[in-house]
């Protein structure tokens, strides 16, 4: 894929579930404890950057299986430190330990979180002319709407969601529609595993009505829940990880991520049993990032492992591990190679272009969402 598409406008998913949001608000607080800054204003603000060099060792936050091992050892042994990996099932949980204070060096929100903790005064600022490897990022993400002027943050991979299938369980057609998932659910009642990320799940059932995703109306926003609640009995279990289930068999039908979809294959007996659809009412599209955090103890480490993740080796290793088109014209070039026997993964200029944006509810919108997420997961 030719890495001017990515100059079109990229979008995004997040894993807010109920409180995340309290934890962007609890993140304000502890950063005012760890000393204040230069908010991000319509003015250019004024920065003290972190040098890139070796400051310590790195203490790294992320989902599993989300970077390639090989290039972690690499870089320790490159640099004479050692990466310290801890790991979150969602954004809440992110939030939260960033919230208590903990001083990770280095972690990875999805774009609307970036845009959340920018605003907080929550982040250092990364200087662009200490990567020797930031010519890898497409234009686009010089100045992504999420963190104007990427003042904050450095792309790290993008994704869509859709929903992906066995076919030695399901024979059935599929119509490129949210409703494969209603119109199945009866059949394969027990077999179905929906993600447990209360936009991802809302927003689907929004778009099956041909609702705006982002909807903050309690009419339409009722009614994407009780139309989740029709089939929740035939929903087996609610996951942040959906692999395991398609390849042991626990689940024969997902609303699932395109690189987790990846995963799947790479590590099945079989792949070509596996298939997978995005949907014709509205494909959600986004990229998580790098930043790293006020408080980080060894920001000058940070800045160069992300020099190091960009470096084209180093890109097209982790593509290769994670399935995911890590963000550099080497690591898309690499995505496209790696699923060329799997087009059903590819992302598409029409995909990058009309992808849709969720945007993170607040305030009474948020009160809404949560409310409609709780009778979804306790009905």
């Amino acid at each position: 894929m030719a890495s001017d598409i990515w100059t079109a406008d990229i979008n995004r998913r997040d894993f807010l579930r109920g409180g995340a949001a309290l934890g962007l608000g609890g993140t304000a607080l502890w950063l005012a404890a760890c000393g204040s800054g230069t908010a991000t204003t319509a003015t250019t603000p004024t920065l003290k950057y972190p040098k890139a060099q070796i400051d310590g060792d790195l203490d790294y936050f992320n989902w599993a299986q989300y970077l390639s091992p090989d290039v972690i050892t690499g870089f320790e042994k490159q640099y004479g430190v050692k990466v310290n990996q801890t790991n979150f099932d969602n954004m809440q949980s992110m939030m939260a330990k960033l919230n208590a204070g903990i001083p990770y060096d280095l972690t990875f929100p999805t774009m609307d979180f970036v845009d959340q903790l920018v605003k907080a005064n929550a982040l250092l600022p990364i200087d662009h002319t200490q990567l020797a490897n930031w010519g890898e990022i497409p234009a686009y993400f010089n100045n992504p709407w999420y963190d104007p002027h990427a003042y904050y943050s450095v792309p790290y991979a993008i994704w869509t969601t859709g929903i992906a299938w066995r076919t030695d369980k399901v024979p059935d057609s599929f119509a490129g529609s949210w409703n494969d998932l209603w119109t199945l659910a009866p059949k394969y009642s027990g077999k179905m595993f929906l993600l447990d990320d209360f936009q991802e799940v809302i927003g689907m059932s929004l778009l099956r009505q041909h609702h705006d995703v982002n909807s903050g109306k309690r009419n339409e926003l009722d009614s994407a829940a009780s139309e989740v609640l029709k089939i929740k009995p035939n929903i087996r279990q609610f996951v942040s990880n959906e692999i395991p289930g398609l390849l042991d068999g626990t689940a024969w039908i997902s609303h699932a991520w395109s690189g987790d979809v990846y995963q799947v294959v790479s590590q099945a007996a079989d792949p070509t049993i596996y298939k997978y659809e995005t949907a014709q009412e509205g494909v959600p599209t986004g990229n998580d990032t790098f930043v790293i955090p006020k408080n980080a103890k060894h920001p000058g480490t940070a800045l160069k492992f992300i020099d190091w993740m960009l470096a084209p080796q180093n890109a097209t290793t982790n593509v290769n591990y994670f399935g995911y088109p890590q963000v550099t014209t080497t690591g898309i070039a690499a995505y496209q190679k790696l699923i060329a026997q799997y087009p059903f993964l590819n992302l598409t200029l029409d995909q990058a272009l009309h992808g849709l944006r969720e945007i993170v509810p607040t305030g009474s919108k948020l009160q809404l969402w949560n409310t409609e997420w709780t009778k979804i997961k306790a009905g």
